[in-house]
């Protein structure tokens, strides 16, 4: 059984790594939670939410991943029970913050009586906290990505760049559909006054209230350089297919002297000069000093 636990005087803290069924029979002999939670708990994945009852809160919290190799948003569900003394967390043993806060306290005992001797509420302030800095590396990968975007603008390559900023504008999307219910959730905790959640605790999850929003913030100009690099990236790419469509019709233009001349003297029709054949190349001479005359024509005029 996955279950590892954590006891002092002020509360009980279980951690859970898997959800099986005896997880959830420990869960049933042990705690009067809702059926409804624990079928969440074994249920599929669910957007980031709060349930109060009147001995305990359940928390559902998504966190976002970066998977590099599929460039996709993946997600680390964590499910959180809380009730007077005692916190009960359900998390996969791949989500490191959740356990290196575990086992920190664990093996330190002044770090465990830090997060346990202020209660349950103190306690889930301190994993929500370390849960939400760690996730939150995503920064850095985005910041790294849209600075490649600039690079490979300024070097030429923009419609290599098309697929790339759309992928950007999904991740960040994507990224904002996970944390606005955070940001319910926070805000939430920090208006409830339980007997578990004191008004004192209120600063605390202000305090993760505020960083929701400044990562909200960042987002948001993360999403403005994608928007700016879209439209550059766009302008370029026009500018250099109208570049290419002038030079291509200046040619049409220019040739075109020529490809009149080869469709009449082509017919099978007597033609002047046509039994003097020294004489076309002065029509080819006379032609190309016209072809020489257009192009500069178009350079004088700042058209080529």
């Amino acid at each position: 059984m996955a279950i590892k636990t954590i006891k002092t005087k002020e509360l009980n803290w279980y951690y859970l790594t898997d959800f099986s069924n005896k997880e959830l029979d420990f869960l049933k002999n042990n705690f009067k939670f809702h059926p409804l939670d624990l079928k969440d708990c074994a249920g599929e994945i669910q957007r980031t939410k709060i349930d109060s009852y009147k001995n305990y809160l359940f928390l559902v919290f998504q966190l976002p991943t970066i998977e590099k190799k599929s460039k996709r948003v993946g997600i680390e569900q964590i499910y959180i029970f809380v009730g007077k003394d005692y916190l009960v967390v359900i998390g996969p043993k791949k989500v490191k913050s959740l356990a290196n806060i575990f086992y920190k306290a664990v093996n330190n005992n002044s770090f465990k009586e830090d997060v346990t001797m202020q209660g349950s509420g103190y306690l889930l302030y301190r994993i929500l906290d370390s849960l939400l800095r760690s996730s939150w590396t995503v920064h850095q990968y985005l910041d790294q990505e849209i600075g490649s975007v600039e690079l490979e603008i300024d070097a030429g390559r923009g419609k290599k760049l098309v697929f790339d900023i759309a992928f950007l504008r999904r991740i960040i999307l994507q990224l904002k559909t996970i944390i606005d219910p955070q940001r319910l959730v926070t805000n939430t905790l920090s208006r409830m006054n339980t007997n578990f959640l004191g008004k004192d605790m209120a600063v605390y999850f202000d305090d993760l209230d505020d960083f929701i929003e400044k990562n909200l913030f960042i987002l948001e100009s993360y999403k403005d350089r994608i928007l700016s690099l879209h439209e550059i990236n766009e302008s370029l790419i026009s500018y250099r297919t109208n570049t290419i469509m002038k030079i291509l019709t200046i040619f049409s233009v220019a040739l075109l002297p020529l490809t009149l001349l080869t469709g009449i003297y082509g017919m099978n029709v007597d033609l002047p000069y046509t039994n003097t054949p020294g004489s076309i190349w002065i029509i080819f001479g006379i032609l190309s000093l016209f072809i020489i005359g257009i192009f500069l024509v178009l350079k004088k005029k700042n058209w080529i």
